[in-house]
C-alpha cells in the first residue's frame, strides 16, 4: 500500500457527492461507517488525517510535537492498514460515479501526511523536510469560529472516526468482524438470496435442539428465538444478526 490520500480523498468526495441524494447518502454512509467499524488502523488513519488538517496551535512547536505523535502512530498501523484495502477498493470501485464527477485537485495536504508515514527513506529526506514543514504551518493559527457545516465530508468522517474508535474493538470478535466484514461488500441480491439460507439453516438449528432438550426454560427461549429469527426481514443487519446467533447456537 503506497499510501492513504487518494483512499481518504475518495471516500469524502463519495460523502459529498452523494449528499443530494438520501437513500444514495445513508447507504454509503452506512458502508464507511462498517469499515470504520471493521478495522481500527483505518479508523486511526481516517481520525489523524482529518486531525492534522483540521487542528489549529498557537505556537510550531506544539504544532511539531502532535505531528511527530501523530506521524509516529500512523507508521505504526500502516503495515496492519494493508489488511482493509480490498475492502477500500471494492468500496470505492463499486462508486467510482461519485469520484469522476469531482473536479477537485488532489488533497496536497494529504499527499505530504503520506509522504511522512510511507515514504521514510534515505532518497527522499528533502521531500520529508519539505513535507514536516508545510503540515506544521498548516496547523498554525486559531481555530475557526464559524459553524461547521455538517454537510462537509471532513466532519462526517471524523466525527465517524471518533464516535465508533473504541466500541468496536471491545465489543466484536475476530469472528464477528470477518462476518461485518463480508455483509458489507454484499449486494441487495445477494443479501436476500444468503439471509434466506442462513434463515433456514438457523431455524433448522433450533429445532434440532428443541428435540434434543429436557429443559422447559431452554426450550421456551428456543420457542422464542425460533419465532424472533421468522420475524426477521432480509437486510444486512438481520443477517449479522442470524449469523451472530448461529455461532453462538454451534
Amino acid at each position: 500500500m503506497k499510501g492513504f490520500a487518494k483512499y481518504k480523498q475518495s471516500l469524502d468526495t463519495i460523502l459529498e457527492n452523494s449528499y443530494i441524494n438520501k437513500e444514495g447518502f445513508k447507504k454509503n454512509l452506512s458502508v464507511i461507517m462498517g469499515a470504520i467499524k471493521f478495522s481500527r488502523p483505518l479508523r486511526e488513519f481516517f481520525t489523524l488525517y482529518n486531525e492534522i488538517e483540521l487542528k489549529k496551535f498557537k505556537t510550531k512547536e506544539e504544532s511539531s510535537l502532535y505531528l511527530t505523535e501523530a506521524i509516529n502512530l500512523l507508521k505504526e498501523q500502516k503495515t496492519e492498514l494493508v489488511k482493509v484495502k480490498p475492502l477500500l477498493d471494492k468500496l470505492i470501485n463499486g462508486r467510482k460515479e461519485l469520484i469522476t464527477k469531482s473536479e477537485k485537485p488532489n488533497n496536497n495536504l494529504y499527499e505530504s501526511i503520506d509522504n511522512m508515514v510511507f515514504g521514510s527513506n534515505a532518497k527522499n529526506i528533502e521531500k520529508l523536510i519539505t513535507s514536516r514543514k508545510s503540515l506544521t504551518e498548516s496547523m498554525l493559527g486559531e481555530k475557526t469560529k464559524k459553524p461547521i457545516n455538517p454537510i462537509n465530508p471532513k466532519i462526517l468522517s471524523f466525527v465517524m472516526s471518533k464516535k465508533y474508535n473504541e466500541t468496536y474493538d471491545s465489543s466484536l470478535t475476530e469472528s464477528q468482524k470477518d462476518i461485518l466484514k463480508n455483509t458489507l461488500l454484499m449486494t441487495e441480491d445477494s443479501i436476500d438470496k444468503e439471509f434466506n439460507n442462513i434463515k433456514e439453516i438457523a431455524i433448522n438449528k433450533v429445532n434440532s435442539l428443541l428435540s434434543e432438550s429436557n429443559d422447559e426454560t431452554l426450550s421456551a427461549r428456543l420457542v422464542e428465538t425460533k419465532n424472533e429469527i421468522r420475524q426477521l426481514q432480509s437486510t444486512k443487519n438481520s443477517y449479522i444478526k442470524v449469523r451472530g446467533l448461529l455461532e453462538d447456537l454451534n
